[in-house]
């Protein structure tokens, strides 16, 4: 099954500019960020629920004029019953 499809997946976007804390609750995700060294460039990982609520944010991202730089998506290990380790994956 392809998680950014069909289900919940971890993702990490990347945007050039200083992404601002107030904006984890307007992407309605739960994320860690971090920033460069410089200060250029907002990793911010999290899990979405499927391919929809990426480009969700991603749309947000956009509107807000920061540039998207591109993203990754990984499963979100299971417990092999298919259910998520932690609903706080990944630790942070």
């Amino acid at each position: 099954m392809n998680p950014t499809r069909h289900g919940p997946a971890l993702y990490t976007i990347r945007v050039r500019g200083y992404l601002e804390p107030h904006w984890q609750a307007e992407l309605r995700m739960q994320i860690t960020y971090r920033h460069t060294d410089d200060g250029e460039i907002s990793v911010l990982t999290g899990e979405l629920p499927d391919q929809a609520a990426l480009l969700g944010v991603l749309g947000w991202l956009a509107m807000w004029g920061y540039e998207i730089l591109g993203f990754t998506t990984s499963s979100i290990p299971t417990d092999g019953s298919g259910e998520a380790l932690s609903d706080n994956y990944p630790p942070g």
